[in-house]
């Protein structure tokens, strides 16, 4: 019997069929790889320091896959062709100059990644790869794709990212089973190559390019599912985009799209929109019909107003809205029920409506760089905010509150901060300086007395960007022409600056009470046998939202997503004058001796009375009514329902007083109410869909 087991377990042995020595800090291909020869299927050897394949990995000649990525290999050896049952070959990240002809050898081969080598051309034995499913030749310095690719009939996945090519062959439209394809950071203009032959694709992303026009091609691929032309020089998009009814992300950031087509909000199943960086002026109203939308990044825009008709995006999720004219936000943004991260940052907004309180869920909202004087009462009715953001100085997510009277009896509430002062415009991006020549000089001469005050100071520097970040930023250099007169405003480079910090803390409050002094009263700080330490600081707002998760949110620049957190020192830069009061817990806001206002707040219910709710309403007319079934008027601020017919087929479907937003596709948020009523009286008998704002008590 127990030599029965003996055989059993050598015959387990023998059929080892995978092996892994990643990440080993192996030199050179282990004994075990050769034993194990005859069974061998699997083989992971990426992360080591391989500079060379030995010739006994070729005689696994049932290997199927192969995996030797981030390696030091300089050549594929002719023996590769002994691998002829290989399927994957996974090559990137060595530093391969090319490519053995023996490759086109593995028939059977349907995935080959050969990412991250420097070749500087496609090697040809990749076009007798027929049965090539996907091919990745990311960061490979190719300028050109020769036109025998269109062989490769049988590709689904093709990664050309972070090359040179400035076109694409046309035997690029005879891959017909193509899902994804990603040329993005390339030098492409246009993109008239992929066309309605690729019906399959559901993933295409062309970022980083100089495309300026979308082709109405690209908008018949009504599989697509996700697209990215970030950062190219768009102008306008093509109405035709209203095809795509299945894409779920759609991403347009960093261009110079003005306007946006109605026929976007046909869209029914988008969940990311991000336009930010662009030069939209209004949104269109048929952006309410995105029921299914769950971001909206409109950032640095020129949008002045947000139409009413947002409120019907009831998924909503995160907006952000920094960086742009906005003199208000409508009442009916209180109806997107599952906003949790709301960013309305360097605006021109001087009050916040109060239906931003219904907004439960809640946890950010930043208002820096507005013209704020106090924040409406229902903000303390947001349990679930976790971050206020009222000033860039701030040291903290949240800051005490107090309540306030003003004249006309209304109840606000205000903090030291307030009002706010708007911050200054972004200047404009670093441009070129062509062939201009610069010199810098240092001052080596320092006097004795700058030595001995100046023995605490600290340096802290960012980390260094990452090398596609400063491509990126090369390429906007040589695309931008400045006079050679004028001067430039360095501080915009924020890839790498020199922070002077400060270990001095104990700065007077004066500075943000215009001179007076504060009162201790309102600072509620906790009680306890350490407080003479005081608690420990996080870093400053700037610091803490650049490291942050959802750093992005808030940052003034493109982000880097190579950025990794990083811990800084509790040293307060010497650019802070004062920190911004803490907030204090809601325990110490409910204590007895404080004022009646703030002890109801641990009521369960709202003792302030009740609320509207401006909830946006999508009506579907019934397809035999009359235009005496509802009446209409006008009034300053827009056209109304006046009255509704109890024997009419609208009854209890329009109510008296709805705010009516849009007629179908026509717009009346942005149009004088007199000329909307005229345009509305016309329609009515014929319209289908009312899209309204209706009053609701919370």
């Amino acid at each position: 019997m127990g030599w029965l087991s003996c055989c059993e377990c050598k015959s387990k042995e023998e059929k080892i069929t995978e092996l892994d020595f990643s990440r080993c800090g192996i030199s050179e291909v282990p004994n075990e790889v050769h034993a194990n020869s005859p069974t061998l299927e699997v083989l992971h050897l990426e992360g080591n320091k391989l500079k060379d394949l030995s010739p006994q990995l070729f005689q696994c000649i049932d290997l199927r896959y192969l995996n030797v990525s981030d390696n030091e290999i300089r050549a594929i050896p002719p023996l590769i062709s002994k691998l002829s049952n290989l399927q994957v070959l996974i090559f990137n990240k060595n530093v391969l100059d090319g490519v053995h002809p023996n490759l086109n050898k593995l028939s059977k081969l349907t995935m080959l990644d050969l990412s991250m080598n420097d070749l500087g051309k496609v090697p040809e034995a990749i076009m007798s790869l027929i049965n090539l499913q996907q091919l990745c030749l990311n960061d490979t310095g190719i300028d050109f794709v020769p036109a025998n690719i269109g062989r490769l009939c049988n590709l689904r996945i093709l990664e050309l990212r972070d090359n040179n090519l400035c076109e694409l062959p046309k035997s690029i439209r005879r891959l017909t089973n193509l899902q994804r394809l990603d040329v993005s950071d390339n030098n492409l203009s246009s993109l008239t190559e992929v066309c309605e032959s690729h019906s399959s694709l559901t993933e295409l992303w062309i970022n980083g390019n100089n495309i300026t026009e979308l082709s109405v091609s690209i908008t018949y691929l009504k599989k697509i599912n996700d697209f990215d032309a970030s950062y190219n020089n768009l102008e306008s998009v093509p109405k035709e985009i209203g095809h795509w009814t299945k894409i779920t992300n759609l991403i347009l950031s960093f261009n110079n799209i003005s306007t946006l087509p109605k026929a976007i909000g046909n869209l029914r199943n988008l969940q990311v929109l991000k336009l930010e960086s662009n030069y939209l002026e209004e949104l269109p109203s048929t952006i309410c019909k995105l029921i299914n939308l769950e971001e909206l990044n409109l950032q640095n825009n020129f949008l002045t107003k947000v139409p009413s008709s947002i409120g019907h995006l009831r998924k909503l999720a995160t907006l952000i809205l920094s960086d742009n004219k906005l003199q208000c936000l409508p009442p009916e943004i209180g109806s997107c029920c599952e906003l949790s991260i709301l960013n309305v940052h360097n605006n021109y907004l001087e009050k916040l409506p109060e239906e931003v309180g219904h907004l439960q869920h809640l946890t950010t909202l930043g208002v820096i760089g507005n013209r704020l004087s106090y924040l409406p009462l229902t903000i303390s009715k947001l349990t679930n905010l976790k971050a206020l953001w009222l000033t860039p100085n701030q040291t903290q997510p949240l800051i005490h509150l107090q309540n306030e009277q003003l004249p006309d009896g209304q109840v606000v509430l205000t903090s030291v901060v307030f009002p706010q002062t708007p911050l200054n415009e972004p200047s404009v991006p670093l441009p070129s300086l062509g062939n201009h020549k610069s010199h810098i000089s240092f001052n080596t001469e320092r006097a004795d007395v700058d030595i001995t005050t100046n023995t605490s100071i600290s340096l802290n520097r960012t980390p260094t960007p990452h090398y596609k970040e400063l491509k990126r930023l090369r390429e906007i250099l040589k695309n931008t022409h400045v006079p050679v007169n004028q001067v430039l405003n360095v501080s915009e480079i924020k890839e790498a600056k020199v922070t002077h910090i400060s270990g001095d803390l104990n700065i007077s409050q004066a500075s943000l009470n215009n001179g007076q002094e504060p009162q201790p009263t309102e600072i509620l700080e906790p009680a306890n046998e350490h407080a003479n330490a005081g608690p420990k600081q996080p870093p400053p707002y700037h610091i803490a939202a650049a490291y942050s998760k959802n750093a992005h949110l808030f940052a003034y620049g493109p982000p880097s997503p190579h950025d990794q957190p990083k811990r800084f020192s509790q040293q307060q830069p010497s650019n802070i004058h004062m920190p911004t009061p803490k907030m204090a817990t809601r325990h110490q806001m409910l204590e007895p001796n404080k004022s009646n206002d703030i002890q109801m707040l641990e009521r369960k219910s709202w003792p302030f009375g009740q609320h509207t709710i401006y909830k946006v309403m999508e009506i579907e007319m019934p397809e035999f009514h009359e235009p005496g079934d509802f009446q209409i008027v006008a009034k300053n601020d827009g056209i109304f329902v006046e009255e509704v017919n109890v024997q009419g087929a609208m009854y209890e479907k329009l109510h008296p007083d709805d705010k009516i937003l849009a007629f179908d596709d026509t717009d009346y948020t942005n149009i004088d109410p007199l000329a909307a009523y005229q345009d509305a009286t016309r329609k009515i008998g014929n319209v289908r869909i009312v899209i309204i704002s209706r009053k609701q008590k919370s």
